[in-house]
């Protein structure tokens, strides 16, 4: 298994060039510690923030930040799923999986369909 970090992406252009603040760099630093097989941390912000060692209002604006760059979506009320196309934990077939999962089953997919 290997973390995958995707350079060329829309994301990661936005992070090379900096255009990220410093609350949603952190978030996303800590994040990508804690992301599961299926590229999702789970727990509430508040259990989330606990483990990573973050204030309750770093992360809320930093997750505010990500969200509106595409790093983050809201999968359910208690988990948080990363841009498969930032960074992907796992082998190539797993991230095809992600990949669809990311753009159904996330709120802005369910949005779309």
């Amino acid at each position: 298994m290997f973390n995958k970090f995707q350079l060329g992406t829309a994301p990661a252009t936005l992070l090379a060039n900096n255009k990220l603040s410093s609350d949603a760099a952190l978030v996303l630093l800590k994040m990508m510690y804690k992301i599961n097989r299926v590229n999702m941390v789970i727990g509430t912000p508040k259990t989330i923030c606990e483990k990573s060692g973050m204030t309750l209002h770093d992360f809320h604006r930093g997750l505010r930040a990500l969200k509106k760059s595409d790093f983050i979506r809201k999968y359910t009320k208690k988990e948080y799923m990363l841009n498969p196309d930032v960074m992907f934990n796992g082998n190539d077939k797993q991230y095809f999986i992600v990949k669809h999962m990311w753009e159904t089953q996330t709120s802005r997919g369910l949005r779309r369909g």
